[in-house]
């Protein structure tokens, strides 16, 4: 019986985790790039939203979605770059 090794590409988790951190309310804009074990993900948040919640929760966001879809633990590092006024 062989196993399967799965092995996701720094351009795939990139995508994965900006897409995570997309869907968290708050988040306007986000982009990604792994490093290693570590996730580096910029943020732009809407004006009126708490930075410090919106960050945390991009960050359990993109663990979770890192997690099931591609197997990978990462620790997750995010920078609100910009606060859009929109």
């Amino acid at each position: 019986m062989g196993g399967v090794t799965l092995h996701v590409a720094d351009a795939a988790v990139a995508a994965l985790a900006a897409a995570a951190a997309r869907g968290v309310p708050g988040v306007v804009a986000a982009r990604a790039a792994p490093a290693a074990e570590l996730v580096r993900v910029t943020v732009a948040v809407r004006l009126g939203d708490s930075c410090r919640d919106v960050a945390e929760a991009v960050q359990r966001a993109v663990t979770h979605t890192l997690a099931e879809s591609a197997g990978r633990t990462a620790l997750v590092e995010v920078t609100v770059a910009e606060v859009v006024l929109r």
